[in-house]
């Protein structure tokens, strides 16, 4: 099967949106919307195309590119082999030069257009940079300790670098606690902590980053929620849905066998890297995470990991955070 060298820019603004283009009649693939570039032509470099290709097609002379993403897509009669490259800087404005129409969005709304699928992995990518850092997330469920126990170890956690918690509330709250979480959240917040909420409707109004989903929830959504969202999801069509109604992150599980959860059947590494290699939102994986197990994850392609037991109910909070922020960092 042939292959064909691909050279793409990534346009990104100060703002956080990007350019995309939509492919004009007479060239394949009419109507599909996609990141500008073209094919690098034999003793080409990828860099030297893609100067060119933008030139050629939006009008543009392009500053230093960063390497963003090399990925080989797979069409029947020959494979693609892309060259993404980030551009932030440039001279002259962009417009179709070919005739065809530009538009600038931002990455989450790219899977709601009729965009070719080699560019989804682009917009997952681009997302990801915009979750709390480090990819760490703690789903936390007041329920599962005792209430006077439930902050100070959270708490903890965040000292120990804890940036991403999913705050999970299937029953009343305990009042003492319902109180004091607004404060505690602002404070969180001040401190670079992502917390999105896990709440039966109607949800109280606390600061918070966003709302996190149910499969469920997401399947019987009839558009994208006013505020940003993720999802937790265990299948392929759940990720695809939740890309086009905008969520900014997803949960997939579980990924190993978990006790909370016996009879589910875990994915294993290889399904969760088939599902997610399609995906337009980062993927984070859930179920029997231990740091013995991070490699694995990113390995598979995951953004990011979760873990509901494997933190606040431990002996020490802080001491486990950061077994998993190094395991994750040292397979960076």
């Amino acid at each position: 099967m042939a292959v064909v060298p691909v050279a793409t820019g990534v346009l990104q603004r100060d703002d956080g949106r990007v350019l995309v283009s939509l492919r004009p009649e007479g060239k394949p693939w009419p109507g599909f919307w996609e990141f500008p570039g073209g094919k690098i032509e034999p003793g080409e470099t990828a860099e030297a195309a893609l100067r060119r290709e933008l030139e050629e097609e939006i009008g543009v002379q392009i500053g230093p590119p960063e390497t963003f993403l090399r990925r080989d897509h797979p069409y029947p009669e020959r494979t693609v082999a892309l060259h993404f490259f980030r551009v932030r800087s440039w001279q002259g404005e962009p417009y179709g030069r070919e005739g065809q129409q530009i538009r600038w969005v931002y990455p989450w709304e790219i899977a709601a257009l009729d965009c070719l699928a080699p560019n989804l992995p682009v917009v997952a990518k681009l997302l990801a940079e915009e979750l709390p850092q480090p990819p760490l997330w703690l789903i936390a469920d007041p329920a599962r300790l005792p209430t006077s126990r439930f902050l100070p170890a959270l708490q903890s956690a965040i000292a120990a670098g804890l940036r991403a918690v999913v705050l999970r509330i299937k029953e009343t709250m305990p009042a003492e606690l319902a109180v004091a979480m607004p404060g505690f959240l602002e404070q969180a917040r001040d401190r670079g902590v992502g917390f999105f909420l896990n709440h039966p409707e109607p949800a109280p109004d606390w600061p918070v980053s966003g709302q996190h989903w149910t499969e469920a929830r997401l399947q019987a959504a009839t558009g994208k929620p006013s505020q940003p969202f993720g999802v937790s999801c265990h299948g392929g069509g759940c990720l695809a849905r939740a890309a086009r109604l905008q969520a900014r992150y997803a949960f997939l599980s579980p990924l190993f066998a978990t006790q909370t959860h016996p009879d589910a059947s875990a994915l294993g590494v290889e399904r969760f890297a088939e599902m997610i290699a399609p995906a337009a939102v980062p993927v984070i994986a859930l179920g029997g995470m231990t740091p013995e197990r991070v490699a694995a994850a990113r390995a598979a392609g995951a953004s990011g990991i979760a873990v509901l037991s494997g933190i606040l109910e431990a002996e020490d909070p802080a001491s486990a955070t950061r077994a998993f922020l190094d395991a994750w960092n040292t397979h960076a």
